[in-house]
């Protein structure tokens, strides 16, 4: 598909793990194939040839990437002029002969698809000795545990494709060949079938229980779980509207013996990894609401990626309070939608993210700061996942949450007849939660973010429930995502009704695809519709 399958860059880091983006030389064929055996011939190796695939999401995470999609959203903004990549997803003026984000994205994903069939292929012939093959803190083998991880992290990257590009190429297995290499573009549909068929596979390999019990290296914190892999499959058949399938799935999150529960605080999501910022607490990550999340570390730590050089930029495009943004454009990048007179760059926004807060939700002091400073206007920055200005930080990006779970169950059942007492039930917790309340089962009929009420109709509480998600899941990658699945309607009053994004249509729902991906593989088609090369 791309120059990285093209040319089987495979990089070897004797003492770390597989990092294609930092590797030059390319291999021809039986060179690679040499290699990868050597790699792939036992269990440290296998080891960390899975890592690697882990490490792929750290560079597809860390430098923008996929998180750019969301400037198309209703929820982001980026910088307020210019021509910057990121300004072209914000007002829908992306060309396929960019480099922008949609090249890193495509690039990024099929990394870790090749690193994950490489896996696939070969961990089942690897040598392990009888100490290894079981894995002591979960007493799984390990070699299916590896498997079941490289098939959840395979599964996911082609969920990210087939939602920014439609149909992609589809490739299952390592390229040996130059001519298994260039493959026509696979249907929406057949993307998906992939997708649902390595995760039922994922969800009998890997384990129930969580990790990090501290025996030994396969049980790092950070690594799929079998929680994992259902909430990504009941996020994939939300996406393809399959409710019935969403709900079972999600609830059988939500019941799961894995110990996994909503954090008492929102604010637990999310900790600092320094006590100097005063409104985010610290504390531990991979918590017990966690489902999967991004593993960043700056130094070499017990993370399943954990090497140096993992951290994440975040803070180089989100600030928090005390910061002025005059002359560091960074700061302005990545930030909430405002339709706040005072705000100077809302020109145009009649409703923006931060309006869709009720006054006494704590979430908004958790995700965003109104403390930076253009041009002597105040304007909203993000701050959930701020650390240090311009250093590189040891926050982990959350992908699934037991909230998500929540309101994928709640959605899922309202579109199947009509919200239910345990959907209910399920929303007003997290609307508990937002409001400060010290248990959330006990009913808040009324005061600040207040339950909402039973026997409501099914577009009363589809509207609740879609906005709930909004605050719950502000800026974690979910938004844009959500408007392709609420419809063109949704969308288009979201984007050109309230926001002025008047080069938005249907064709927009999809992202063109890099003009060189074209070049390299004269099997691909036709460009997305809207577009031209």
């Amino acid at each position: 598909m791309n120059k990285y399958l093209k040319y089987n860059i495979v990089c070897l880091l004797g003492a770390s793990l597989i990092v294609g983006s930092g590797c030059k030389k390319i291999l021809e064929p039986d060179p690679k194939a040499l290699t990868v055996d050597v790699l792939y011939s036992d269990f440290n190796g296998s080891y960390l040839g899975v890592n690697g695939i882990y490490s792929g999401l750290t560079s597809v995470y860390r430098d923008g990437g996929i998180l750019d999609v969301d400037y198309a959203s209703d929820d982001v903004m980026g910088v307020p002029i210019g021509n910057s990549g990121y300004n072209q997803v914000d007002y829908f003026e992306m060309e396929p002969a960019g480099a922008g984000p949609m090249f890193g994205i495509m690039d990024g994903f099929y990394r870790i698809i090749y690193r994950a069939n490489v896996a696939i292929g070969r961990i089942p012939n690897a040598v392990f000795p009888a100490r290894d093959a079981t894995n002591q803190g979960t007493q799984r083998p390990f070699k299916e545990q590896f498997v079941g991880e490289a098939k959840f992290l395979r599964a996911f990257s082609y969920f990210q494709l087939v939602r920014v590009f439609g149909g992609v190429p589809i490739h299952t297995e390592e390229i040996k060949a130059s001519s298994e290499v260039n493959k026509p573009r696979a249907s929406v549909a057949e993307v998906y079938a992939l997708i649902e068929t390595d995760l039922a596979d994922a969800i009998e390999k890997l384990p129930a229980t969580g990790f990090g019990g501290g025996q030994g290296r396969g049980n790092e914190p950070g690594r799929a779980t079998k929680w994992s892999a259902m909430a990504l499959l009941a996020d994939v058949y939300l996406t393809q509207k399959k409710y019935d399938l969403a709900r079972t799935t999600a609830l059988a999150v939500i019941n799961n013996n894995g110990g996994k529960s909503l954090n008492p605080r929102y604010v637990d999501n999310f900790p600092a990894r320094t006590a100097a910022n005063p409104v985010v607490a610290v504390g531990p990550e991979n918590t017990q609401e966690s489902l999967f999340e991004i593993q960043f570390q700056t130094q070499a730590g017990s993370a399943a990626n954990g090497n140096v050089g993992t951290g994440n930029t975040f803070s180089g495009g989100m600030g928090p309070a005390g910061i002025t943004v005059d002359g560091r454009g960074g700061i302005q990048q990545y930030r909430p939608t405002d339709s706040d007179p005072g705000n100077s760059t809302s020109t145009g926004i009649f409703f923006g993210l931060l309006q869709a807060y009720e006054a006494g939700d704590v979430r908004v002091d958790v995700n965003f700061s109104r403390a930076g400073n253009l041009s002597g206007a105040v304007i909203p920055l993000t701050h959930k996942y701020y650390e240090n200005r311009n250093a590189a930080g040891n926050g982990n990006f959350p992908i699934y949450r037991m909230a998500e779970m929540y309101l994928i169950y709640a959605e899922a059942v309202n579109e199947l007849g009509v919200l239910d007492a345990a959907g209910l039930e399920y929303v007003n917790r997290l609307r508990r939660r937002a409001a400060g309340a010290t248990s959330l089962t006990a009913a808040r009929p009324t005061g600040p973010v207040a339950d909402f009420a039973a026997g409501q109709s099914q577009a009363v509480y589809r509207e609740l429930i879609r906005n709930e998600r909004r605050r719950e899941l502000a800026m974690e990658n979910k938004r844009w995502f959500d408007l392709i699945r609420y419809g063109f309607d949704y969308a288009k009053d979201a984007l050109v009704t309230k926001q002025s994004r008047t080069n938005f249509n249907e064709n927009k729902f999809l992202f063109p695809i890099p003009r060189i991906e074209f070049t390299n593989n004269p099997n691909l088609g036709a460009q997305n519709p809207g577009y031209t090369n």
